[in-house]
């Protein structure tokens, strides 16, 4: 069954992506949704065709849709998706936004799908079969210096949040080997897992953000707390992830934020 939960997430992560392609060059409808916070026609169309593929499927599981809220009511199968993780960069045709689809059963991650279409990228982990990259098997890196590590973060949209990411910051960017922030959280979590990165944080985090990228991590034998060290639980939106190596360390630079 879970086989097939994960066909399910791929292709209509693959649907979606497909849709974001389409639309990218066309006029964006951009609507403010909050503080820093968007949305376009882009991601209501994409969401939508995910919400019918799994409809389809498994008209009794639960749906948790960035853009929709939830749906269905309580079930302990939930389908959490953001249909375009990334939608600042995409309205502005900045090349870095994915699809990511995740599912949980009884409160604990079981599947996830991160699609960035732009590189043909497929992300895609199950709980207990590891995780790949296009069908390739992923592990996280084994740096273990903190000075030769590349570390990532997005910025929240909230000002306090943004005060205490620029604190933390000013920590880790002194002692790490350089730093990154590509707009799209699911997509910084799927490069701890396939190597690209060495660790990431973030302290505003939604379900929709994360539900694929960490499982996939933790199968890609990474690390997974909160940000003050402490095991992660849904849906803590303060998430500190690593290749394991560097964790500690982290979490001591960062200990008194």
């Amino acid at each position: 069954m879970q086989d097939e939960f994960l066909n399910t997430a791929v292709e209509a992560a693959r649907a979606a992506g497909e849709i974001l392609i389409e639309r990218l060059s066309a006029e964006r409808e951009v609507h403010v949704k909050g503080l820093r916070d968007i949305v376009t026609d882009a991601d209501l169309a994409a969401e939508e065709v995910i919400i019918q593929a799994i409809r389809m499927r498994y008209p009794g599981h639960a749906l948790l849709t960035e853009e929709g809220g939830e749906s269905v009511g309580k079930a302990p199968y939930v389908w959490v998706v953001d249909p375009l993780d990334g939608t600042t960069n995409y309205s502005r045709k900045f090349p870095s936004f994915s699809v990511s689809i995740g599912l949980v059963y009884e409160g604990k991650l079981e599947v996830g799908v991160v699609y960035d279409p732009l590189n043909r990228h497929l992300f895609a982990t199950q709980r207990g079969q590891g995780a790949t990259l296009n069908g390739r098997p992923l592990r996280v890196s084994r740096v273990d210096q903190v000075g030769q590590s590349v570390v990532a973060l997005d910025w929240a949209h909230a000002q306090d949040e943004r005060q205490e990411i620029l604190a933390r910051l000013g920590r880790v960017a002194p002692v790490c080997g350089t730093l990154r922030a590509f707009g799209s959280a699911a997509l910084g979590l799927c490069y701890v897992g396939a190597g690209w990165l060495d660790a990431y944080f973030h302290i505003g985090l939604k379900p929709w953000d994360m539900a694929a990228g960490l499982l996939l991590i933790e199968e890609a034998g990474g690390c997974v707390t909160d940000i003050q060290g402490q095991p992660w639980r849904p849906w803590n939106q303060r998430v500190l992830v690593s290749n394991g190596h560097l964790h500690q360390a982290l979490l001591d630079v960062m200990h008194d934020v």
